[in-house]
Order: structure tokens, then C-alpha cells, then sequence
């Protein structure tokens, strides 16, 4: 898969987690469009290469990943916003293209990464920081993997 196939989800990610840096609030139509348009880009990449369960796999993925963390975050309520299940739906369906080992190494990214978020914020000595950074640069870091 070309990596230009995956640049919506990913480039809209990372407006995202700048507005979630700067306002802590994540922008749901940015999330809405930049999901419908990977989404787009995907099929007309699958049509193209004759790959149609690869998108089905990723729609699967992508809303898989989303339910995973809003169960997360409503097991330990406040630890997660509704923002952060939205950028995880969104970036998970770019990561999900690229097939399960990639899944595997956002999870993973995502945790190790998000560890560092929380001890660098409790450094700065704040309890709340920005998680749709993190969701994304862990999105790039495992597609990049995947790629290797």
C-alpha cells in the first residue's frame, strides 16, 4: 500500500492533537471529515488494486480500536475524553489498513508513549494532559513499523 493512501487520517490527526495541545478539546467534524475522506482515499485505492477486504478490515479495526478505549475510559472515568475515542477511530482506520501487526505496534506505542505523557506531566505537576498527541505520533510510529 502506498503511504500517500494513508495521509488524510494521519495529517488530520495531527491537526487534532494540536488543537487538543492548545484547547484540550478535539474538533468532531475535523475527526467526521477526516474519516470520510480516508475512508475515500482507501476505496479508491482498493478498487484500484483489487484489495476491497483490506478497507472492510480497517472499518473493523478502526471502530474495534474505538470501542476498546471508550470502554477504557468508562472503566476509569475522567482517564480518557470522547475526544480521545473519536482521534482513536480516526486514526486506527489508517492504522488498520495496514494489517494487524501495525495494530499491534499503535497499541503498543500508545502505551509506552502515554506512560511518558503521564510522568512527564506529573513532573510539570499537571494531572491532565493532551492523549490525542499521543494516539497519533503512536498511528505514524506504526505504520512506519510496518513498513520496515
Amino acid at each position: 500500500m502506498p503511504c500517500l493512501v494513508l495521509l488524510p487520517s494521519l495529517l488530520c490527526g495531527a491537526a487534532i492533537s494540536i488543537s487538543d495541545v492548545r484547547s484540550r478539546r478535539v474538533p468532531r467534524t475535523w475527526v467526521a471529515g477526516g474519516y470520510v475522506v480516508q475512508l475515500i482515499a482507501l476505496l479508491v485505492w482498493a478498487v484500484l488494486a483489487n484489495q476491497l477486504f483490506t478497507v472492510m478490515i480497517a472499518v473493523v479495526i478502526s471502530v474495534g480500536a474505538a470501542l476498546l478505549q471508550l470502554l477504557l475510559s468508562l472503566i476509569v472515568p475522567g482517564s480518557m475524553g470522547f475526544g480521545d475515542v473519536t482521534t482513536t477511530l480516526l486514526v486506527g482506520l489508517a492504522v488498520g489498513a495496514m494489517g494487524w501487526i501495525a495494530v499491534l505496534y499503535w497499541w503498543v506505542a500508545m502505551g509506552l508513549l502515554g506512560l511518558a505523557l503521564i510522568a512527564l506531566g506529573r513532573r510539570m505537576g499537571k494531572s491532565d494532559m493532551p492523549y490525542a498527541p499521543v494516539i497519533v505520533l503512536a498511528g505514524i510510529i506504526a505504520v512506519a513499523l510496518a513498513y520496515l
